[in-house]
């Protein structure tokens, strides 16, 4: 097979006649023009430790500082596999071509994009075709949740679907997460958003077991289906109800919540202090108080001294 253009040629047939020697000749001369001009050796095929110099090392690590700072990359980011499989790639392509300028080579934004795009596309087809029989089979199952993100206050619905194999595997695929725009979390707007997505792989949105929080939009969104309470939120409502049961019959469990919340705010406002800290004192928040109150209790035990 030519390693160019992958064309195979046959040295003999079945028979054991020799054939194409003209044609082979001929499409050497054409392609080796392509080909390396010298062999490649064992160790450039094969993945060995090698022992970089300490230059080496220091040059390297500067450059991942590099891509840290001015690219505004998260330290963990040069930990990332994805970061480390690229990387990966680039130094067996240099080891099968030699030196090479990368930007020669890498695609922009707008091709990765594109092809973002088709690969998703690809994904919804491929999985669409696989929980076919599983739907019918009653095998699947649907987690739906709505969340707005902290910094630029959009919402967001989310859909998650399970499922277990014959062989009572269990599988897990993030079917969308979708930007829910300026329309009201309303239960009749929840309702047609998911079944917008369900209808893109097949899935009947009356037929299939959902699991969602007690919210009474998503309650009143999923009446016409079979719905089931999640009970990591039944759980934390159980705590949370416990907890204010407590409040109200024990006045120190009361005045231990003002004084830690008091604290945090002291130790936010003033400056300095929280520096200082081992553990730094954390916010209150609404939307899950229970577990608020026992991170900021958590924080002011660890800081304590």
């Amino acid at each position: 097979a030519c390693i160019k253009c992958n064309k195979v040629y046959q040295f003999k047939d079945s028979a054991g006649k020799n054939f194409g020697t003209k044609n082979q000749q001929e499409h050497i001369k054409h392609c080796a023009r392509f080909l390396p001009k010298s062999q490649l050796q064992i160790q450039q095929c094969l993945k060995r430790k090698v022992e970089l110099s300490p230059l080496e090392l220091t040059t390297l690590k500067q450059k991942q500082i590099l891509y840290c700072v001015s690219g505004y990359h998260s330290f963990r980011s040069v930990e990332g596999k994805g970061l480390l499989s690229l990387m990966q790639n680039c130094v067996e392509l240099g080891a099968k071509h030699g030196k090479f300028d990368v930007s020669d080579v890498v695609v922009g934004r707008k091709a990765v994009s594109r092809d973002v795009t088709s690969i998703a596309a690809s994904v919804v087809t491929k999985l669409t075709e696989r929980l076919k029989d599983l739907i019918a089979d009653g095998s699947v199952s649907l987690c739906i949740d709505m969340f707005t993100d902290d910094y630029r206050k959009q919402s967001y619905l989310d859909v998650h679907c399970s499922w277990i194999d014959r062989d009572f595997t269990s599988h897990h695929a993030a079917l969308a997460v979708r930007h829910f725009g300026t329309t009201s979390h309303t239960a009749q707007n929840i309702h047609a958003a998911v079944s917008n997505i369900l209808s893109e792989y097949g899935i009947p949105i009356d037929n299939v077991p959902f699991t969602t929080d007690h919210g009474s939009n998503v309650v009143a969104a999923l009446k016409s289906g079979i719905r089931v309470d999640c009970m990591c939120h039944r759980l934390h409502t159980v705590l949370e109800c416990a907890w204010n049961d407590t409040r109200q019959q024990a006045s120190e469990a009361a005045a231990y919540e003002t004084a830690v919340s008091e604290l945090c705010r002291f130790a936010k406002q003033s400056v300095g202090v929280q520096e200082q800290l081992p553990k730094s004192l954390k916010h209150g928040g609404d939307t899950r108080p229970w577990v608020s109150m026992f991170r900021r209790s958590e924080a002011v035990e660890a800081s304590y001294e």
